[in-house]
Parts: structure tokens; C-alpha cells; sequence
């Protein structure tokens, strides 16, 4: 059964409203926050269905438990009762019959259960008008490509994300080259000078981000960093209400090569500015640092989404829910290129007419 936040004044659907940053009743408009909705997911009772529609729904949930188990892909909408399909990832959705929001918790309990959440705070027309600007700003972008049917995919998801807390010890050594060159007339002096040069010292990181869903592009996620972890408040399913939402299918220690590979790539541009002074490079002969084991917490991070296809290929558009920072990959225009192509090739043309 997948669970919903009710309405305390009129029992209709809750849905979180990122621009009021308040739950928002689309039937009586009645607001509130998450905090004045604790403890209110439910479920629907099973006095208010007939005999027929009770058993209908056991066997479905009997269905569900024997044959599929948390992997299966389908849920019972508890506004009206279908059966929909979802992916085994999935944790807060839509009821394709009825549009309910719905909320899967079976599979955000234990393990998957995030410890921390940062609510949109840009909702679908913030998103709309940011992709429009994004467009527009795209030199190449097809004239057709900005349309309604592109525009309906714009998807608002909970990505899961890792938050590593890291302490490395730095502790290298190596050799550094400084050249430096004085002209006295026709004589050119070049006097090289080597140091070995030692660099240690304790580096902290709080919070780097690395989203645990397989199929999400981990390019554009990167892209659209950074996540205001100030804001981050404790996970409550209130705020999942009215978008999608995924949990992990990579644990922490999943991700950890990749955590590695990022916090080198930190420690070589903390240190860089110190080895500026050795204009022909530093050679490392030792390393002897350490990266500790980090400390993990589970996120969800807001994330706006749009997928397309454009003249046979897959583009991607993406924006961060709580900062407006986007990425992605705009189609170009082969006829804008062409028409370019012309007008350079009249305006050279006229420039070599003009010229004697």
C-alpha cells in the first residue's frame, strides 16, 4: 500500500508546495508546514471499500508480498485503489489513474531510511523559466526545439545522495625546480635551483556529495553542485509529497573509489597554489598521506529533470531544486549553422570587393 499526507481539515491530498515552502491542500487550499504534520502519513482504511474491493485489494498486496517482495514494481494507489507500476527504486511518486501523490515507505525504512533532507525550494514554474533562459542562452539551440511536449517531462526528484565527512593527512615530499634566466647583452644567464620540498598538514572536508543512483548521470550532478547544506533539515516525508523520489542502489561503500579519486583531486588544488613558486614543476618522490575512513549520512537532494530526444538523440537538461544552478546538453541547430555559414561568406565576400 503506499502511504499519503492527508489534509487534517478536508482528508484530500497534501502536496509540498516549494515556492511557499508549505504543504499545500489542492482542495480546501488549506497550508501547513511539515512540522505541523508529524506522524500524519496514512493509510487508507479498508472499512471505507466494499466486501468485493477489500478482497480485490488483499490479493493484490498478498500478490505483491509473495511473488514480488520490496523488489517488486507495483503499489495500490490508497486514493482510488489501482495497482501501478513503478520501479524498484522508487519511493515517493504519482498514481498514474488518479494523479495522487504517493509516498512507497516500505522502501525507505532501515537501511534506506535518509537521515537528512534540503526541500525544493524552486518549484515547476521557477524550473520552467530557468530552462527557457537556459535555451536561449544556447547559441545552436534549434528554433523548434523549446515546445509544450518537451516542457510536460520537467520531473522534480528526490536524488539519494552520500555525504561524506573526510580527514586526510597530508604528509608529501619531493623536488622542486625553479629556473630563472638574466640577459647581459648578448650573454644569457640561466641559473636552475632544486629544492625538496615537504607539504604536510591535516585537510577537512564536510559534506561531499555523491548520488547513489546508478542511472543518474553522476557528470551533471557534479555540474550542478553546490547543495547549501546549511538548509539540510532532518528527513521528513512530508516534503516528498508532489514530486518523485529515488532511494540508493549503491550503498556508501559502493562509492568510496570514487570519494578517493575526488578528495586526491582536493588535496592537489589545496596544494598547488604552494608549489607556484617552482616555475618548472615539482616532482613527488613520497607520499605518505592518509585519507581517513570518512563518516557517511544519507540525503535526499532536490533535483529538477528534463529528458529529450531531438533529431534521434537522448539531451539531457538538469537543475539544482535549491540553488537554480543548471547543466546539461542543449541539441544544435545544423540550419542555424548553415545560415551562420552564408552571412560570414557574404560579409567576406563584400570585404574582398570593396578592397582594391
Amino acid at each position: 500500500m503506499a502511504d499519503a499526507i492527508k489534509c487534517p481539515n478536508c482528508s484530500g491530498n497534501l502536496i509540498f508546495d516549494a515556492d511557499q515552502q508549505m504543504m499545500v491542500c489542492e482542495y480546501c487550499m488549506s497550508r501547513f508546514t511539515a512540522e505541523q504534520l508529524k506522524n500524519t502519513i496514512v493509510e487508507e482504511p479498508e472499512e471505507d471499500s466494499t466486501a468485493g474491493e477489500r478482497i480485490h485489494k488483499e490479493q493484490a498486496k498478498e500478490h505483491i508480498r509473495k511473488g514480488l517482495g520490496d523488489q517488486g514494481v507495483q503499489f495500490i494507489c490508497n486514493a482510488c485503489g489501482a495497482q501501478v507500476v513503478t520501479d524498484q527504486n522508487t519511493s515517493a511518486t504519482f498514481c498514474a489513474f488518479c494523479g495522487s501523490p504517493a509516498i512507497i515507505s516500505q522502501r525507505m525504512t532501515d537501511e534506506f531510511s535518509p537521515d537528512f533532507i534540503i526541500p525544493f525550494k524552486y518549484g515547476r514554474e521557477e524550473a520552467i523559466k530557468k530552462f527557457y533562459s537556459w535555451c536561449k542562452g544556447g547559441r545552436w539551440t534549434p528554433f523548434d526545439f523549446i515546445s509544450d511536449k518537451n516542457i510536460e517531462k520537467l520531473t522534480g526528484l528526490y536524488v539519494p545522495f552520500w555525504l561524506y565527512n573526510v580527514e586526510s593527512l597530508v604528509d608529501i615530499e619531493g623536488e622542486g625546480v625553479e629556473s630563472h634566466s638574466v640577459t647581459t647583452g648578448n650573454t644569457t644567464t640561466v641559473t636552475t635551483s632544486y629544492y625538496n620540498a615537504i607539504r604536510k598538514r591535516v585537510l577537512k572536508w564536510k559534506h561531499i556529495p555523491l548520488d547513489g543512483a546508478q542511472r543518474i548521470d553522476d557528470k551533471l550532478m557534479e555540474a550542478i553542485e553546490p547543495f547549501h547544506f546549511k538548509a539540510m533539515k532532518e528527513f521528513d516525508p512530508a516534503y516528498l509529497q508532489g514530486f518523485f523520489a529515488e532511494r540508493y542502489d549503491l550503498t556508501g561503500d559502493d562509492m568510496k573509489p570514487r570519494l578517493i579519486d575526488r578528495v586526491k583531486h582536493y588535496i592537489t588544488e589545496e596544494l598547488e597554489p604552494s608549489f607556484k613558486r617552482f616555475n618548472k614543476g615539482f616532482k613527488p618522490q613520497k607520499d605518505n598521506s592518509v585519507i581517513y575512513e570518512p563518516k557517511m549520512l544519507y540525503a535526499m537532494l532536490p533535483v529538477w529533470f528534463l529528458h529529450y530526444k531531438y533529431n534521434g538523440k537522448d539531451y539531457h537538461f538538469c537543475m539544482n531544486g535549491q540553488t537554480g544552478e543548471v547543466a546539461g546538453s542543449p541539441p544544435v541547430s545544423r540550419v542555424k549553422r548553415i545560415v551562420l555559414f552564408f552571412i560570414i561568406l557574404a560579409i567576406t565576400a563584400a570585404i574582398t570587393r570593396e578592397c582594391p
